[in-house]
C-alpha cells in the first residue's frame, strides 16, 4: 500500500507537470511516448512475436499525436497524404507482415495491433483536441483555460469515478456488477462513483467558472448531464480492458509503475471517456 501511494503521488506530479507544459511541443512528445507505451503494452499482452509488425506499430502510434500537431506540413508536398489513405496503407502493410510472418502471427493479432497503434493513440490524442478547443469552436468564446478545464474534466470523469466507486463499493457494495470480469465491482460502487464524480466536477467547474474563465457561463446543468454518461462509460472502459486481460491471462499490462501496473492499467477508463467526450462536444456543440 505504501509503495502504491508513493508512486501514485509521483504519477500525479508528472501529470501536473504535463498540464503545465500543455501548450509547448514537449506536450506532444509526452503524448507520443504515452502512445508508444500503450502500443507496446497491447503487443506484450497478446505476446506478439512478429518483430517488424511490433516496430512498425510502435512508430505509427508515436506518429498519431505528431500528425495531429504537425500534419499540416504535409499539405506542402505534391502528394495527397490524407489520414484516410495513410491508414489504408498501414493496414495493408500489417496484413503483408502477417503473411510474411504467418507461422508466428495470428490473424487476430492484426486487430489487436490496430487497437494498440491507432485506436488507443487516437483516443489519447483527444487530449490535444481538448487543449485546442478554442481553435475548433471560435464562435463560442472558448479560451486556453477552457481547454485545461476539459482535460481535467475528462480525467475527473474517469479517475474520480473510479476512486469514489472503490470506497462506495467497499462500504455499501452488495450487488455484483460483473463478477466474471471484475469480481470486486458492485452496482452500489458504480452509483457512488457517478455521484462522487458529479460533485467533484461541479466543484471543478465552479472554480473555473468563477475564478479562471474570463466570462462565466454558469452552465452547471451541462456539466451534470455530461458527467453522468461519461462516468458510466468510464466503468465500461475499465471492464472492457479487464476482460481483455482475462482473455490473455495477464494481471497487468506491464509493471511500469509499481503498485499500479502499466499505462493502460491507468488509462483503461480514460480512453473511453476521452472519445465519448470528443463525440459529445462535436455532436451536440455543448457550451461550458
Amino acid at each position: 500500500m505504501k509503495q502504491r501511494i508513493i508512486f501514485g503521488l509521483l504519477c500525479t506530479v508528472a501529470g501536473v507537470f504535463a498540464l503545465c507544459i500543455r501548450n509547448t511541443p514537449l506536450f506532444v512528445v509526452i503524448g507520443a511516448i504515452v502512445c508508444v507505451m500503450v502500443s507496446l503494452e497491447i503487443n506484450n499482452a497478446i505476446k506478439l512475436k512478429n518483430k517488424p509488425m511490433l516496430v512498425l506499430s510502435a512508430v505509427v502510434a508515436a506518429l498519431v499525436p505528431v500528425y495531429y500537431e504537425y500534419g499540416y506540413f504535409l499539405d506542402k508536398l505534391p502528394l495527397n497524404l490524407s489520414p484516410v489513405y495513410l491508414i489504408c496503407i498501414y493496414i495493408l502493410a500489417l496484413f503483408i507482415l502477417m503473411l510474411v510472418g504467418y507461422e508466428k502471427t495470428k490473424f487476430s493479432d492484426v486487430g489487436m495491433v490496430l487497437l494498440g497503434s491507432l485506436g488507443l493513440p487516437l483516443a489519447v490524442t483527444v487530449l490535444l483536441f481538448l487543449r485546442d478547443i478554442d481553435k475548433f469552436f471560435p464562435t463560442q468564446n472558448y479560451t486556453k483555460e477552457h481547454g485545461l478545464f476539459l482535460i481535467l474534466f475528462a480525467m475527473f470523469c474517469a479517475w474520480m469515478s473510479d476512486a469514489c466507486a472503490y470506497f462506495g463499493g467497499r462500504f455499501f457494495g452488495k450487488h455484483k456488477l460483473a463478477p466474471k470480469i471484475s469480481p470486486k465491482k458492485t452496482i452500489e460502487g458504480v452509483i457512488s462513483g457517478a455521484l462522487g464524480c458529479i460533485l467533484a466536477n461541479v466543484i471543478l467547474y465552479a472554480v473555473f467558472d468563477n475564478l479562471v474563465f474570463a466570462e462565466p457561463h454558469n452552465n452547471y446543468l451541462a456539466i451534470v448531464l455530461m458527467t453522468i454518461p461519461l462516468s458510466l462509460i468510464g466503468v465500461c472502459g475499465d471492464l472492457t480492458f479487464s476482460a481483455l486481460k482475462r482473455n490473455y491471462e495477464i494481471k497487468d499490462f506491464s509493471n511500469l509503475v509499481p503498485g499500479h501496473g502499466g499505462v493502460m492499467d491507468r488509462f483503461d477508463s480514460e480512453v473511453f471517456v476521452l472519445v465519448s467526450l470528443y463525440a459529445i462536444i462535436n455532436i451536440f456543440g455543448v457550451v461550458i
